[in-house]
């Protein structure tokens, strides 16, 4: 499982869109799917994650996750990195590193995609 996980990462990585210009936000979709009884420790590592690397990183813009209802155990994030050069430092922080180490044993499927960016807004 851990061998599969690792190939996933790098072959999503390999397939990014290198020829993106260096002033497109990256954005990454991360489906992902936990073993239900590491639901509470997931959720932890993952929170604890986000916010260090949106407080570290500059290339790091924004995190957004949501659970299923119906099946709380599968996650899907959406990642915004100021472009992709912040998205691969991003890969090779100690804080990602301690997340992606700590949570492989958790870690059913993955799924990651890369994806456009077409709107953003929010209230203030």
């Amino acid at each position: 499982m851990k061998f599969f996980l690792s190939l996933l990462i790098a072959l999503a990585t390999m397939n990014a869109v290198h020829a993106q210009d260096s002033d497109e936000f990256f954005v990454r979709l991360v489906k992902i799917e936990i073993e239900p009884d590491a639901l509470a420790q997931y959720t932890e590592l993952l929170n604890q994650q986000m916010k260090t690397a949106v407080k570290l990183e500059e290339g790091v813009l924004e995190y957004r996750v949501v659970n299923e209802k119906e099946n709380p155990h599968r996650f899907t994030l959406i990642e915004i990195y100021r472009n992709y050069d912040s998205y691969l430092s991003h890969i090779k922080t100690p804080h990602f590193l301690k997340y992606k180490n700590s949570s492989q044993d958790m870690v059913k499927s993955l799924e990651l995609i890369d994806a456009n960016l077409i709107g953003r807004t929010k209230k203030d």
